[in-house]
């Protein structure tokens, strides 16, 4: 198990004015959430296309993603009923002298459930075309 690696994400009381945020350390996006007097934290990252989650609304405890809608819970980070095996992953929050911290390194593992295309999604079909590497500027 890796070592904790808590990171400061700011004073409680500021991140106590927005129910869900969207915050960045290096590479990880994580969707902040505020509840109940509770925070929580997931990715950020949207197990569909990668959609923002953060930037997204709540649904009761439910964040959803602003580009197709899709939910995760948020603090465990599993997808609505039906779908719970669609899940990304969560991470453990804790408060210290009024401010909050988030532990990157023990994310809960992410998982995708295989999905059946949507009825208006179109087949991709590849066709041949022209041979276009003649128009291409040449190497010398």
């Amino acid at each position: 198990m890796p070592e904790s690696q808590w990171t400061d994400v700011g004073l409680c009381e500021d991140l106590k004015q927005q129910s869900l945020q969207e915050i960045t350390y290096g590479k990880t996006r994580i969707a902040l959430t505020y509840t109940n007097d509770t925070f929580s934290a997931i990715s950020g990252v949207c197990n569909h296309v990668g959609g923002p989650l953060g930037k997204g609304r709540l649904d009761g405890d439910y964040v959803v993603c602003p580009w197709h809608y899709w939910k995760f819970h948020q603090k465990t980070g599993k997808g609505e009923a039906g779908y719970e095996q669609d899940q990304v992953p969560a991470y453990p929050t804790k408060i210290e002298n009024g401010r909050l911290y988030v532990d990157l390194s023990s994310a809960t593992i992410g998982k995708k459930q295989p999905h059946e295309p949507h009825p208006l999604a179109c087949p991709v079909v590849r066709q041949a075309g022209p041979d276009v590497s003649s128009a291409l500027p040449q190497r010398r």
